[in-house]
């Protein structure tokens, strides 16, 4: 039974900072990997008081297009790659959570041998811990507790002992840092580039 490995990532630019080497190490192992975009990230420029003269259409819309040429670097076929086009910064909202909870048991429904991927709990970013609380809540309420649930870390690894680690070799690392910089929207933020270079990946298993 092939494995399938989902990555949930709140933004366009998530899965490849914190999961490209783990994409191209099951890619090419014959694992099948799914990515689940969970916001639109059009408010990268708002947040962030930068006014580049678009609209949040405008914008969600260029980080939609980055993510399909990332995903096309990593080779992650197009029928593998989910937009859930959530508003950014605001996938807290009651129905928004309620509605991307429905989508997310949907989606572990539609495979029979699953890891989940979702970002570290307690975490300061509102899309990035409610990803976290909306893929537990999921897996839990289709009564599939046997589903590994995989954190990972962004700009900072997982603290303490890896459930899973993946070392990057050097053209891995050449491969991840060419997708990373598909997104060339978020070129501004200069942190997103030392996480592209960053060589291991460590993942820590939610307790449950």
């Amino acid at each position: 039974m092939v494995l399938t490995r989902i990555i949930f990532a709140p933004h366009e630019d998530d899965a490849v900072l914190s999961s490209g080497g783990l994409i191209l190490q099951s890619v090419a192992e014959g694992i099948n990997v799914v990515i689940v975009y969970m916001t639109d990230g059009s408010a990268c420029y708002l947040v962030n008081n930068i006014d580049v003269g678009k609209t949040l259409k405008e914008v969600a819309t260029i980080r939609k297009r980055e993510a399909l040429q990332c995903c096309e670097v990593l080779s992650v076929p197009i029928c593998n790659i989910q937009f859930l086009d959530f508003p950014d910064q605001h996938l807290n909202k009651p129905e928004n959570f309620d509605s991307a909870l429905e989508i997310v048991k949907i989606i572990l429904r539609s495979y029979s041998n699953v890891e989940a991927f979702i970002p570290v709990g307690k975490n300061p970013h509102i899309d990035h811990q409610i990803t976290h609380d909306i893929v537990i809540n999921a897996v839990e309420e289709i009564g599939q507790n046997n589903i590994p649930i995989y954190q990972y870390g962004l700009h900072k690894s997982v603290i303490g002992k890896a459930d899973l680690k993946v070392k990057l070799t050097p053209k891995m690392l050449e491969m991840k840092i060419k997708a990373y910089n598909c997104h060339l929207s978020q070129k501004f933020i200069k942190v997103n580039d030392i996480a592209a270079q960053n060589d291991e990946e460590r993942f820590k298993l939610v307790e449950r």
